[in-house]
């Protein structure tokens, strides 16, 4: 499978790069500075790739230490903590969310080394928003289970966490600018994450389980009740609905302003919106299927979005016409179509656990092949390295 076409070739050697804006104060005044200093450190001879895949590794070693350590809390009505006592394990809070603050120290060091060693990218652009689009999963299975929410709390946030990824890559298709607001991802997210890890891990699980009682006052008083972990992901969500609601005014605005038909530019969102609505009515159709799977699955539609995102970017790189399908998607579709059949017409065509098995094995595969065969796409045309920086001695014997 070849994944940029002949079109693409031609023009991937006059890609200028995008322009990523970002707002937040935290990136402005903290993070970039300490970045700037940090990445002086680093050898010259590191690939700016090799430094966002070690960030992208800590958080799948992050995820594995929170998941083998404490695992998801499936408590009834999840007002317990995952451990009674969990003093003896708090060092893998601290853990994962040490994990969390070097990936994303990784993510802003590698685009600085990049520019340091004048050996930026169109691959670089894509391998770093390809590593943070699989941590658009990994952040929320990380930090849900270290304060203990419960695995339907933490499939919502993710979802609700790729709405305004995939709008952003999207408007940035029509502007070529990332913007990222004042509250946003890949920083205040991160920070905020780092920190419940770092709270957990000094005061234990069972902070996150405090009873909250406040009212709404409307024209009579609203009572409300709920857990802090619980009303702090819920608020998070609300945050990533109204970032998107901004990407899609933004990019009808520059759709219009370009003359494109808004059919178009609003049909561009189709593989996402196949993946969003296929995963509601899966859930739908089989909630006990996710209960007994939540991490398998979380990670399977951890890929197929990673996947769909990076095509994404790959067409906007390469100056390319959107797609409207990918092949992910059948298999998603498919698993969804046999729990129907099992739901409606009680046709069993597949077991309901192998399918989970089966999409998380092939959601994995086309990852893994996308990845391998894009890189290899990719410093083929731009007669590059993707993992080392060739010495000035032999730059001058290639030339």
């Amino acid at each position: 499978m070849v994944y940029i076409t002949s079109k693409g070739k031609i023009n991937l050697p006059n890609y200028k790069g995008g322009t990523t804006i970002d707002k937040s104060i935290m990136y402005q005044y903290v993070i970039s500075p300490s970045c700037n200093i940090i990445v002086e450190y680093f050898p010259k001879n590191l690939a700016p790739n090799l430094i966002t895949a070690i960030g992208l590794f800590c958080n799948f070693l992050g995820l594995f230490s929170v998941f083998y350590f404490i695992g998801f809390n499936e408590n009834v009505g999840g007002n317990k903590p995952t451990l009674e006592d969990d003093s003896s394990v708090r060092w893998v809070y601290l853990f994962a969310g040490m994990m969390i603050f070097i990936y994303m120290m990784m993510d802003n060091i590698d685009g600085k080394q990049a520019r340091r060693t004048k050996t930026s990218s169109p691959l670089g652009e894509l391998f770093d928003h390809g590593c943070d689009s699989l941590c658009t999963g990994l952040l929320p299975l990380i930090v849900g289970i270290s304060m203990g929410i419960r695995s339907w709390e933490i499939l919502i946030a993710f979802m609700a966490a790729t709405i305004p990824f995939y709008l952003a890559h999207w408007e940035e298709y029509f502007t070529h600018h990332l913007v990222l607001g004042a509250l946003n991802g890949p920083t205040e997210a991160e920070c905020m994450a780092i920190l419940f890890c770092f709270l957990t891990g000094i005061f234990g699980q069972w902070i996150w389980f405090i009873k909250i009682d406040f009212s709404i006052l409307t024209f009579d008083y609203i009572q409300y009740t709920g857990q802090l972990n619980e009303i702090i992901f819920f608020a998070m969500a609300i945050i990533s609905f109204v970032t998107a609601f901004q990407n899609i005014l933004t990019s009808t605005k520059k759709a219009i302003d370009m003359k494109i038909s808004l059919f178009t530019a609003y049909s561009q969102p189709l593989p996402f919106i196949i993946f969003f609505c296929s995963e509601f009515i899966w859930l739908k159709l089989s909630p006990s299927l996710f209960l007994k799977y939540p991490i398998i699955h979380i990670l399977s539609l951890t890929f197929i979005f990673s996947y769909v995102v990076c095509r994404c970017i790959v067409q906007r790189i390469c100056q390319e016409d959107f797609r409207l399908f990918y092949k992910p998607l059948i298999f998603l579709i498919g698993c969804v179509l046999n729990t129907a059949a099992k739901v409606y017409l009680n046709i069993e065509i597949l077991d309901e656990q192998v399918s989970v098995l089966l999409l998380f094995a092939i959601s994995l595969g086309f990852m893994f092949h996308f990845t391998y065969s894009i890189i290899q796409e990719m410093c083929l045309v731009l007669k590059i390295n993707a993992f080392t920086i060739p010495s000035p001695s032999s730059i001058k014997k290639s030339n």
